[in-house]
């Protein structure tokens, strides 16, 4: 999950700027996912979740999710994820990539 965002936040940069189905918490989706990757830490992502769920409405919130779930964080991926969204979603998306990265110390 860490790589996916930090891929995201990547993304973001370089194009100018990533609820689960089954009816599970997204927060607690986004915690697991992120605690899959290597190098993540409960406390980075605690608060990348609980950033996601405060600044992101239903939607993109779940499109975040099954990004998240989906495995594939390839840079392919997520540029289609990014392709996919609104420009009013990637407006939404880049506020909260920015602050969850600067407030969680995501690196």
């Amino acid at each position: 999950m860490k790589k996916m965002f930090m891929g995201t936040l990547v993304a973001v940069g370089l194009i100018g700027l990533s609820a689960c189905g089954g009816g599970g918490d997204p927060r607690a989706e986004l915690v697991k996912a992120c605690l899959a990757e290597d190098g993540s830490t409960q406390t980075e992502c605690d608060c990348m979740a609980d950033a996601a769920v405060e600044q992101l409405d239903d939607d993109l919130l779940k499109i975040l999710v099954d990004a998240a779930k989906s495995g594939d964080q390839s840079e392919e991926a997520m540029a289609a994820m990014m392709g996919e969204l609104t420009p009013d979603q990637m407006s939404q998306f880049m506020g909260f990539a920015m602050a969850a990265g600067m407030q969680c110390g995501m690196s």
